[in-house]
């Protein structure tokens, strides 16, 4: 997991727990369908005596909104207002988070909120001074410096909201920036919901994909992408760089790859490629937003913009010209040639030298059709290597399973059409996935007949598909500890704008995130419906296109 470098805390901060008060927030609890809400403080200001105030239906419905669903959540009474004068308090190391929570608020309220660094134990005392006084203190961001409730891992936090304080607190600046995302949900006007929420994720990997080589993006729509994708804590970022329209990445030793593979895309357009320096401002970015990017060079299928480039990549040793079609070119490196492996490990530490920091590297592996399977098996065996050999875990299409693969490997399962029993076999002997099905995770599959963007290769995927499975259970035979996590790729043979992408993408990508993040006895149709439904003054609000499915109970 990437995120910006911080400071570690040493002073040693009050629990959470001691300045929730009557909260009573620590310790997990009930799941959020059953959790009793405990009675709020209320404080009287005349008499400087507390009643118990117990939250009405309308205060427990506006506190079901969250996007994916938390691990629990606890209604209370009333809540909080944001006003010109509240301020964000970060305790050490969580100054970046408070800096961004600040701009989303604005973004969001048109308010400035000021943001100001605390000692540690000057932040855990702000929420107790305003349970016990009338006085707002504002919003209390929380680092942990030891480590945190276990339970919630790496990028759980808890969430307290009161009348007269909101408090953040995690075990890391990403766990910080994940509960900002549930409060951007919450926020109403200016106003949010008392109560109580405690959430951490169920898998670690919960991905995206934006494939830039049928139709190139620029870097500022790759930026607002990922943004989009941070609203429902995405961690994983896989940037799907070359295929047969285009190839998008600098490689040195190898210009043609950028100046020939990089000019075209479907329909023929210009296309384009990115510099080192675009990348490192992309994968700068994902880490701004706690995301790792993943780059992929599919290979040895799915090559034609690089044997376009150099035709002697190829077996036959013909020109090959530009593929500009939507159907995959299929041509594929030739597997008996050194000068091959030399590309590919060209390419390779391009690939891992533009993206530091990322543990992993995609190799591609599918649809390579114009070799057998001994040519194929071979070469996934060198490349994945390869990818080892720059300090990279290989991740591969499922098609990979077939060949040996190291014991660090990463299948991604998605075709769901075909029987492939040996990925049931590498996962036996401790392969890992990750789930992408593509009759329910596919983001280019188009959500209804008739839908003016994307394919239907794997049938129709509407909003409640798209919802309706569980990364455990989708390929049968495989263990649950298997799984390392969910993704939803978009390819964008027919899409050539960020609207495009995010009109497919919304509302089915939140949809997905939920299978990735959320518990299984959360996932409930009719009431994901409706908390999907309250996102979408969010997303007018950001600009974000999105399709107005008519599953969900809009407005």
């Amino acid at each position: 997991m990437t995120g910006r470098p911080h400071l570690l805390p040493t002073a040693v901060a009050t629990s959470a727990c001691a300045a929730i008060l009557a909260l009573a927030a620590c310790g997990g609890g009930a799941s959020a369908k059953t959790a009793a809400p405990p009675p709020a403080s209320a404080t009287s200001s005349s008499a400087g005596t507390s009643a118990a105030v117990a939250p009405s239906p309308a205060d427990q419905a506006a506190l079901q909104r969250v996007v994916p669903a938390p691990t629990t959540t606890t209604a209370a009474a009333g809540a909080f207002t944001l006003t010109a004068a509240t301020a964000i308090h970060a305790s050490p190391g969580a100054e970046p988070v408070a800096s961004d929570l600040a701009a989303y608020l604005k973004q969001q309220t048109g308010l400035a909120p000021q943001t100001t660094a605390d000692s540690g134990a000057a932040t855990s005392t702000n929420a107790a001074t305003a349970a016990n006084t009338n006085t707002n203190t504002g919003i209390q961001l929380v680092l942990q410096p030891t480590g945190g409730d276990p339970a919630l891992g790496t990028e759980g936090y808890t969430l307290t909201t009161t009348p007269t304080s909101v408090t953040l607190t995690a075990a890391t600046d990403a766990g910080l920036f994940h509960g900002v995302q549930t409060v951007r949900q919450l926020l109403v006007g200016d106003k949010l919901q008392a109560g109580t929420i405690t959430d951490h994720p169920r898998f670690a990997y919960r991905g995206v994909m934006l494939d830039v080589a049928r139709h190139f993006f620029s870097v500022a729509d790759v930026k607002a992408y990922i943004d989009a994708a941070a609203l429902y804590k995405v961690n994983e970022f896989h940037l799907h760089l070359s295929d047969d329209q285009g190839w998008r990445l600098t490689v040195p030793g190898w210009p043609r790859l950028a100046t020939v593979g990089g000019s075209t895309q479907v329909g023929g357009g210009h296309g384009g490629s990115y510099t080192a320096a675009d990348l490192k401002e992309i994968v700068d970015y994902a880490a701004s937003r706690y995301m790792t990017v993943i780059p992929e060079i599919d290979m040895p299928g799915h090559v034609g913009a690089a044997v376009y480039a150099y035709p002697t990549l190829a077996c036959d040793g013909r020109h090959h010209g530009p593929v500009t079609s939507v159907s995959p070119g299929y041509d594929a490196l030739c597997p008996s040639s050194e000068s091959t492996y030399r590309f590919v490990d060209s390419a390779m530490k391009a690939a891992a030298d533009a993206t530091a920091g990322s543990p992993y590297l995609h190799l591609g592996g599918d649809e390579a059709q114009a070799l057998n399977l001994t040519q194929y098996n071979a070469f996934v065996q060198r490349a994945q290597n390869l990818v080892a050999a720059h300090d990279r875990t290989p991740i591969a299409w499922a098609e990979a399973g077939t060949a040996p693969l190291l014991p660090q490997t990463i299948l991604e399962y998605w075709n769901t059409a075909q029987p492939q029993p040996y990925v049931l076999q590498a996962a036996a002997k401790g392969t890992k996935l990750i789930m992408a099905p593509g009759d329910h995770a596919y983001l280019d599959q188009q959500p209804a007949a008739g839908f003016r963007l994307g394919l239907h290769w794997a049938g129709y995927v509407p909003v409640s598909k798209a919802y309706d499975w569980d990364p455990v259970t989708v390929l049968p035979g495989v263990s649950p500890s298997s799984v390392l996590g969910v993704e939803a790729p978009l390819w964008t043979e027919t899409v050539k704008s960020l609207a495009d992408a995010e009109t497919l993408a919304f509302p089915r990508l939140p949809a997905i995130a939920e299978i990735g993040w959320s518990a299984p006895n959360t996932h409930d149709w009719p009431g994901f419906s409706h908390r999907l439904a309250d996102q979408a003054p969010l997303w007018d609000k950001l600009g974000i296109a999105y399709y107005k499915s008519p599953e969900i109970p809009w407005g």
